[in-house]
């Protein structure tokens, strides 16, 4: 009998650590991993507040490089990250508008559709595989959801790296932690999170898609939240010219 317990244990074993192998980017497969460059680049001037935005592209899909600062001046749908320190220096406008340039607005799903300016558009879910494959992901991992692949590298920029498309870690904003952390702004510096204009098909209710990406992590989430209460960053998108 204790000779089956210890071949159970052991089997158990090895199957635990062929799926931790299957399901986990290497180290070697991290370290040798490269930035994967854009076929072409250009930039775009938004003639609604005059700001500049880069492009890179990928697939036959030109993406924005900085998350989109335009303001729709609708306190409920479109707000600045003030970080709680911020308050404390009794200066949040002033450190809005600093945080403003470099992460952007942070929108609901109403709020980045209506801010979208002519000829872009929220990416799809589709739009955000056909970039995650450009970038190496298989297309059996970009069609799962929560976290695949191992393409971070590729996509978030950090005061470490560079990267072409400049993915950010802007964190998000809340109205559910608004009583506790002022206006509710959540993992800036850690996770950042960007809409897609998909609704959730395996969900029941009013869910859409989105994309998460961490500071400690090689892998992708994808999955889908409800989008009223939840200011996330926006990155637009449209078809190659």
């Amino acid at each position: 009998m204790m000779t089956i317990d210890i071949k159970n244990k052991l089997l158990l074993m090895v199957i635990v650590s062929i799926c931790l192998t299957i399901c986990s980017c290497s180290d070697d497969e991290n370290d040798s991993q490269e930035i994967v460059p854009p076929t072409s680049t250009g930039e775009f001037v938004d003639s609604r507040d005059g700001e500049v935005y880069h492009w890179v592209e990928y697939d036959g899909l030109q993406w924005m490089t900085e998350n989109f600062r335009y303001d729709i001046l609708s306190y409920a749908n479109c707000r600045n990250y003030i970080d709680e320190q911020d308050w404390v220096d009794y200066a949040p406008e002033q450190h809005a508008t600093r945080n403003r340039a470099k992460y952007g607005m942070y929108y609901t799903l109403e709020g980045a559709l209506r801010a979208c300016p002519e000829g872009w558009r929220l990416p799809s879910d589709e739009d955000w595989q056909r970039l995650e494959k450009a970038m190496g992901m298989s297309p059996n991992d970009a069609s799962r959801y929560d976290w695949r692949g191992c393409n971070v590298k590729s996509m978030v920029s950090t005061k470490d790296r560079t990267t072409h498309l400049q993915l950010l870690l802007g964190g998000y904003i809340t109205y559910h932690v608004y009583t506790n952390l002022r206006n509710g702004c959540r993992f800036k510096g850690a996770w950042g999170f960007y809409w897609t204009s998909t609704k959730d098909p395996e969900k029941k209710g009013d869910f859409y898609i989105y994309r998460k990406v961490a500071y400690n992590r090689d892998e992708v989430c994808r999955q889908s939240m409800e989008p009223v209460n939840q200011l996330l960053s926006v990155r637009y998108v449209r078809d190659a010219r």
